[in-house]
């Protein structure tokens, strides 16, 4: 997976729950089109549960943010201001260089396009416990892990068809795409913290070596120069490079993110920036985090007020951003 911010390509969600998952893409159309914008004004109580999208979406940069907003909220970036609702859910969204954004839940993935309101691809699992994809750059191959008995990876092909199914030896919880088509997964391996690569082009996955000082399994995303590993622990939330030389991947540097003691998911790395929704915990919700990447600390920006939606209404945990197509 690579970060929008260096050639916007797909972005990466992660998981926000300790389960299976799986890599997965998306078929052709096979629904409606993308419904055209149905309202120019804020999202009203009557609004909540259904669809919409304010016209100038299609235009901007968008977070998808579920947790809220009936399942998911769409705000404008950088500003945060709402500018549309899904009915649609899942954990860990993913978005692709078209700004088609993926919605893995259960057994299915769900595609949406930029700024759309109806489902316009539905996707099918072998399997359930998909929470988490993302987009090869170089193949615009579709991966989501899942939970089964046998294969635990799947790859749609050009986010098309029938996926092709794969073994991890990891028990894969996330997964992401490096630059040059490499995809990665983590999760846990004889009790121990642990990472997973199928080399582009290759056919099997190799566990790879790794300092347990990572931390828990997290979100997987290419920044430019590393895929990275996201660790949260209690609320806070360290991003570790990592080099990888054969088969062994060492850290080359970590950027740690000071939640400010609210519960953290995943994170999005994207234009030299590392979003971060924040789930309901102790009283604080309805936020998303924006700090300064690699450097991390404080957020320098927090996203607040979700059009009139109520702060205990929200909980966000996963998220992901999409270009805008026309840009």
């Amino acid at each position: 997976m690579r970060s929008l911010d260096f050639s916007r390509c797909a972005l990466t969600s992660c998981v926000a729950t300790a389960m299976l998952a799986g890599c997965g893409g998306s078929q052709p159309p096979i629904g409606a089109a993308a419904a055209m914008p149905q309202t120019s004004g804020i999202a009203t109580h009557a609004d909540r549960g259904k669809s919409w999208m304010l016209e100038e979406a299609t235009s901007e940069d968008l977070i998808y943010a579920t947790g809220g907003c009936g399942y998911t909220c769409v705000l404008s970036y950088p500003n945060g201001k709402l500018v549309g609702t899904l009915a649609a859910t899942g954990v860990g969204l993913c978005s692709d260089e078209q700004g088609n954004v993926f919605f893995p839940d259960g057994s299915t993935v769900t595609e949406y396009a930029h700024g759309g309101t109806n489902p316009i691809a539905t996707l099918y699992l072998p399997g359930s416990e998909a929470h988490n994809c993302s987009v090869d750059p170089v193949t615009n191959n579709l991966a989501v892990p899942f939970g089964s008995s046998g294969s635990n990876v799947a790859i749609f092909p050009n986010e098309t068809g029938t996926p092709t199914l794969f073994d991890s030896p990891v028990g894969p919880l996330y997964c992401g795409y490096d630059g040059s088509g490499n995809l990665f997964v983590d999760g846990e391996a004889n009790n121990n913290y642990a990472i997973a690569e199928l080399p582009y082009g290759g056919t099997l996955f190799s566990q790879l070596s790794i300092e347990q000082s990572v931390g828990q399994p997290g979100q997987l995303q290419w920044d430019g120069s590393y895929i990275t590993y996201e660790a949260v622990n209690y609320g806070a939330v360290k991003i570790s490079r990592l080099s990888i030389s054969g088969s062994e991947a060492t850290i080359a540097g970590t950027t740690k993110l000071e939640t400010l003691n609210r519960g953290a998911q995943e994170s999005v790395i994207f234009s030299g920036k590392v979003i971060v929704p924040h789930p309901l915990r102790s009283g604080r919700s309805n936020v998303i985090s924006l700090f300064k990447y690699p450097k991390g600390g404080k957020p320098f920006q927090t996203i607040r007020r979700i059009g009139d939606f109520k702060k205990r209404a929200i909980s966000f945990y996963g998220l992901t951003v999409s270009i805008a197509p026309s840009r």
